[in-house]
């Protein structure tokens, strides 16, 4: 063979056992180098979310996040249940009930909307990726849902909000309850059907812009 007549230069010579062991050993750690080597280069596989985490997320996105920053009406109450929904904020007043904001009509809903997108424009959202999804039943069709947001809306030109600002500014943290039903035309989906939104006060703000 090729390989053996460049070990031993003639043919049928014996090697001592000593010296074939050292080779065999020297072999074996340019092998386990090289294969080292090779799996640094290779980058880490993240596995895809599951069904219903990649499922809840597109609502987010594409319909409760986009139907409001472009003001599509039809769009953005398409993320929500019509039957049974419930809302809630704490206004940002961790230490205070009296000014909590909460109803149980998708219409009041509706209606809130109507009402920011008449009084703002350029309305532009973040929102954490991805969503913590728990599943809440072994038929996985209820989950508790979590996200952080950040939204700042702007006023028409020519107009200004108290204090002279053209823009309102708010952050906080998101817990939806999501269900998946049928939308009535056959086709089973996710959608919010509670929301409670934990608003960041002022000052809560502020000392994240500082950290």
């Amino acid at each position: 063979m090729f390989w053996n007549s460049l070990i031993t230069g003639v043919e049928k010579r014996e090697f001592p056992k000593s010296l074939i062991g050292w080779i065999s050993v020297f072999l074996c750690y340019i092998t386990i180098s090289i294969l080292l080597i090779g799996c640094g280069d290779v980058e880490p596989v993240t596995p895809p979310p599951p069904p219903e985490v990649a499922e809840i997320s597109s609502v987010l996105k594409n319909r409760w996040k986009l139907g409001y920053e472009t003001e599509d009406l039809e769009l953005y109450m398409s993320s929500f249940w019509k039957e049974g929904y419930f809302y809630w904020s704490d206004y940002g007043t961790d230490d205070r009930i009296d000014d909590d904001v909460s109803f149980d009509s998708w219409d009041k809903e509706r209606d809130s909307a109507i009402k920011v997108f008449k009084n703002y424009r350029n309305i532009e959202i973040e929102i954490s990726e991805p969503p913590e999804v728990k599943i809440l039943n072994e038929d996985k069709t209820k989950a508790e849902v979590r996200n952080h947001y950040k939204i700042q809306l702007y006023v028409p030109e020519g107009t200004s909000l108290p204090g002279g600002y053209s823009a309102y500014y708010a952050e906080g943290d998101n817990i939806f309850i999501f269900e998946r039903k049928d939308n009535g035309t056959g086709k089973i989906e996710w959608r919010i059907t509670e929301w409670r939104q934990n608003e960041y006060s002022p000052q809560e703000i502020e000392a994240g812009w500082k950290s």
